[in-house]
């Protein structure tokens, strides 16, 4: 059983002093959330941090006082994605909640401006639909399971392998569908 001091703590146990490494790195996981809230992606925000790090852009989050980078300071779009990974972790579960509506508002967002293309029969922008749709599915947790096993008559499994499309077969999918849609009326101007 360990041992305590006649506060209440464990002898031995001093408190954590927060390093100027560490403080960098909690400003940076908020000021990452907070440039991606607005929509930004991961190397413009790289690119916003590093000027930020450099004195040349000002920062959403204001910077703690004893915070100093480097002269040369550098952060890549993957350094922030993986500070974007850690803050969602360290927050709670409503906060990535509202993550995950804001996301989905934006899909919506993105839906709606591509309506007359797809009224249209734009074959780019029945795909580029289709590709947000299926994002907002995964977003949601709505998309169904990937791999799918069946029996056979021995009652072993048989797997189907399906191979991936190639560029061209997903826009020729895309065309059909898309004529098909006009053709059932589903387009009406």
């Amino acid at each position: 059983m360990p041992h305590r001091n006649d506060d209440g703590t464990f002898r031995g146990k001093q408190a954590k002093k927060l390093t100027e490494r560490t403080l960098g790195a909690r400003w940076v996981e908020a000021e990452v959330i907070r440039l991606k809230r607005l929509g930004m992606d991961f190397s413009r925000i790289a690119d916003q941090i590093t000027a930020i790090g450099r004195g040349r852009a000002k920062s959403i989050t204001d910077l703690p006082a004893d915070l100093h980078f480097a002269e040369n300071y550098k952060i890549s779009a993957q350094g922030c994605h993986q500070a974007y990974q850690r803050a969602i972790r360290r927050e709670p579960a409503l906060a990535v909640d509202e993550y995950r509506r804001i996301d989905s508002d934006r899909c919506e967002e993105m839906l709606l401006a591509l309506q007359a293309g797809i009224r249209r029969g734009d074959p780019r922008s029945v795909e580029a639909g289709v590709k947000i749709l299926g994002h907002r599915a995964k977003l949601l947790g709505l998309e169904t399971p990937k791999r799918v096993e069946m029996t056979g008559k021995d009652g072993s499994p048989i797997e189907i392998n399906e191979p991936p499309l190639t560029e061209e077969e997903r826009r020729t999918r895309a065309l059909e569908i898309a004529k098909l849609l006009k053709e059932v009326g589903a387009f009406n101007e």
